[in-house]
């Protein structure tokens, strides 16, 4: 960014990785975000790389390097940058040198779903991932303790009522699994909090075990549990491309 292009205080900490957009607008309403020693909690208040930014006290400059990562995150992980509790989190699993790049979790996974986590810290990407409007396809597989009823898979492909929210399973249909009938893919383009347990539990099913496997046009096949790695050139092209659309 030139030194005397300005910009957006909400975007400016979403281009320096800080979190996405709607995260970042969260820490400036809250009164977190200063600039040149003043709390600022305007979204629209407007900055240049020449200012000095801080938020939480630290900081805040343009990253130097974009990172991306794909993790396939284990059952028992807290998708978060720390944990008052003292549990295990996504980011132990994390190399140091992306941590102190900024690196953060697009979106979430509980702590029992397993799979693909994506992690970076360019909150332009991360924003646009994250934003429902954007309708960025999800899918999962569930173990049930039962096979799914051929009525049941019907009205949950129409939309069902969970705590007073309609949640869809998106455009694409509930696949069963040939290898075994207590198992499904469901694809989604909602991120509601543990939407496909409270789904399925509206129907009186337990889901045993819950794993992503894909998030937009990328798939965690030939990652190993637990382990994380940079997403290829090929992959985050894909990404960007949905972008452009």
């Amino acid at each position: 960014m030139h030194n005397r292009k300005r910009m957006r205080i909400n975007k400016y900490l979403a281009r320096c990785g800080v979190a996405s957009r709607r995260k970042t607008e969260e820490l400036i309403a809250s009164g977190q975000v200063t600039v040149n020693g003043e709390t600022v909690t305007d979204f629209a208040f407007q900055v240049s790389e020449n200012d000095e930014v801080m938020c939480r006290n630290s900081r805040v400059n343009p990253i130097a390097r974009a990172y991306y990562l794909m993790l396939n995150k284990p059952k028992g992980y807290i998708t978060t940058s720390n944990d008052e509790k003292g549990r295990p989190t996504v980011m132990d699993l994390i190399p140091e040198k992306y941590k102190r790049a900024g690196i953060f979790s697009v979106g979430r996974l509980d702590k029992d779903t397993e799979g693909l986590l994506l992690l970076t810290n360019d909150g332009t990407l991360a924003n646009y991932l994250s934003n429902p409007k954007n309708k960025v396809e999800k899918e999962y597989v569930a173990e049930l303790d039962r096979p799914l009823e051929p009525h049941d898979k019907k009205k949950i492909e129409a939309g069902v009522f969970v705590h007073q929210l309609m949640l869809k399973t998106g455009r694409s249909k509930i696949d069963t699994h040939p290898f075994s009938a207590n198992h499904v893919s469901i694809k989604i383009s909602e991120g509601k909090k543990r939407q496909i347990r409270y789904t399925f539990k509206n129907f009186n099913y337990a889901v045993l075990k819950l794993r992503r496997t894909s998030y937009g046009p990328l798939s965690i096949k030939g990652t190993a549990k637990g382990t994380v790695r940079e997403l290829r050139d090929s992959e985050l092209k894909k990404l960007k491309a949905m972008m452009a659309t």
